[in-house]
């Protein structure tokens, strides 16, 4: 069961749910050989196929229209976890099969549809992008401009300046 802009579905229906953790282009192998992930949050797709009594077919054809109206986005309310999620997303490859019988009847039979999500589900906050899976931010009080610190046993500190080597005469 789902529903669409207020339109509920309560039919039989299939529905594969994927889940995807979208990097952006700036992700990738560090110089260390460390891999860098700017992930931008978690992107959530539903495959859904949905079973047409023939009996509801005024129902397929108000679901039909929604689904192939033109438009950037649906509310939707689909399965998640133990309960639902609600969520705005694009529907995509709306298709269906016409069958007629050899009396004359006509009906539309495998109706499936893909909903692809405007936005992450879930993501992180900038912090914790920035900090996940390595070191923490250092925590200086006053730092000027040109500080530089580095990373040592579990804790920052400010690194040592050393003096320029072009400043000395031999």
């Amino acid at each position: 069961m789902f529903t669409i802009d207020g339109i509920q579905w309560p039919y039989p229906c299939k529905i594969e749910r994927v889940s995807e953790i979208r990097p952006s282009d700036i992700s990738g192998m560090l110089l260390d050989r460390s891999w860098f992930n700017d992930v931008l949050g978690q992107f959530l797709s539903y495959d859904i196929t949905v079973a047409v009594p023939l009996n509801r077919r005024d129902a397929y054809t108000a679901l039909y229209e929604t689904l192939s109206e033109p438009a950037d986005g649906h509310s939707f309310v689909l399965p998640y976890a133990a309960g639902t999620i609600e969520l705005t997303g694009r529907v995509e490859n709306v298709r269906d099969v016409y069958v007629r019988l050899a009396d004359g009847r006509t009906y539309w039979k495998g109706t499936r549809f893909t909903v692809t999500a405007n936005h992450p589900t879930r993501a992180l906050t900038l912090s914790e992008a920035i900090t996940r899976g390595r070191a923490p931010l250092p925590e200086a009080a006053d730092p000027s401009e040109g500080d530089t610190y580095i990373y040592s046993d579990g804790t920052w500190v400010e690194a040592p300046i050393y003096e320029d080597a072009d400043d000395k005469s031999y």
